[in-house]
């Protein structure tokens, strides 16, 4: 489970004079609030270019911790142009894009554990204490952290 980690603004003045190719992951990432998927990547992709930062494109898959996946994903005009590969997914997901595109990669958000999507898409993460599976909601855990809940647009 996921949740973004800055605002908009200092996401988009740490890639001002950087060609930008954006990554995401259309499972997690898109679940956890929007966080990522193609959706949520092309919006952001837009106002970065509306606020003068060169993006390249948008790639995505369904499920990026899957570094076959991710590498058949590879386009050398929008990958091979960029300086930075900007990841919308998990930790993983932007592990397997640094080690299937050898680029770069910054990863603006942060995985908070595993979890699961409950009825009425109600996101859970699950951690273990003492021995005990303990259940709490991502937006209680995110807050916890200092992290945020949406799309970065």
């Amino acid at each position: 489970m996921v949740a973004r980690d800055r605002p908009y603004s200092e996401l988009r003045d740490g890639l001002r004079g950087k060609k930008v190719a954006i990554w995401t992951c259309n499972t997690c990432a898109r679940l956890c609030f929007d966080i990522g998927g193609s959706e949520s990547a092309e919006r952001l992709a837009s106002a970065l270019r509306k606020d003068g930062i060169e993006v390249l494109g948008v790639l995505h898959t369904a499920a990026s911790c899957l570094e076959k996946k991710v590498r058949e994903k590879y386009d050398e005009e929008i990958i091979g142009g960029a300086d930075v590969i900007l990841s919308l997914t998990c930790n993983i997901g932007a592990l397997c894009a640094e080690r299937a595109f050898g680029k770069e990669v910054l990863n603006p958000i942060a995985t908070v554990g595993v979890g699961f999507v409950g009825e009425n898409r109600r996101i859970f993460v699950c951690e273990e204490k003492d021995g005990v599976l303990v259940v709490k909601g991502l937006i209680e855990t995110a807050e916890e952290k200092g992290l945020w809940c949406d799309p970065y647009v």
